[in-house]
């Protein structure tokens, strides 16, 4: 017999709970390692990944509002780890980039946090190791999906990021 949509409703939301809770035990603010929080962290990411943004763009990357994006930023160029440039389109637009001490600190991170998703993935059968990341992508992309649609429709909850 399959098991119905709520009951594996049900069981995604506990899973993911769980996940969560062991994987990212912190707070977005809290600090994660060499000396940066986490969602300066996830901003590095992002730049790293999607390269120069505007603020809005690189707000929607990260699924927050542009105040905090700014508020984040303002932290990083602080830092040395990012800097603001007007726009080459629209110089009324501010752009973000890595600087260069931002980009080495961006791949020193990402070296230990490989270094750790492998340590995970030996503790999963060789076998099953594509699937589970297939897995972990078409529920990003569902997630996606989902947001779009919650947005469109101009629901709110708690969870839609409205």
């Amino acid at each position: 017999m399959k098991t119905p949509l709520p009951a594996q409703a049900k069981r995604l939301h506990q899973a993911l709970t769980h996940l969560v809770q062991k994987y990212q035990f912190r707070d977005r603010n809290d600090i994660c390692c060499y000396g940066i929080s986490v969602s300066q962290c996830h901003t590095l990411e992002a730049l790293g990944e999607h390269g120069t943004q505007t603020m809005h763009a690189l707000a929607e990357h990260l699924h927050l509002a542009v105040s905090t994006v700014t508020r984040v930023v303002d932290q990083l160029v602080e830092k040395g780890l990012a800097e603001r440039h007007t726009g080459e389109k629209d110089r009324r637009v501010c752009e973000v980039a890595l600087t260069p001490s931002g980009t080495a600190l961006l791949h020193t991170i990402q070296g230990e946090l490989i270094a750790r998703e492998q340590a995970v993935l030996e503790r999963i059968p060789s076998a099953s190791r594509a699937h589970v990341i297939w897995a972990i992508e078409a529920l990003s992309e569902a997630v996606d999906e989902w947001r779009k649609t919650v947005s469109q429709d101009g629901e709110q909850s708690c969870y839609s990021g409205s």
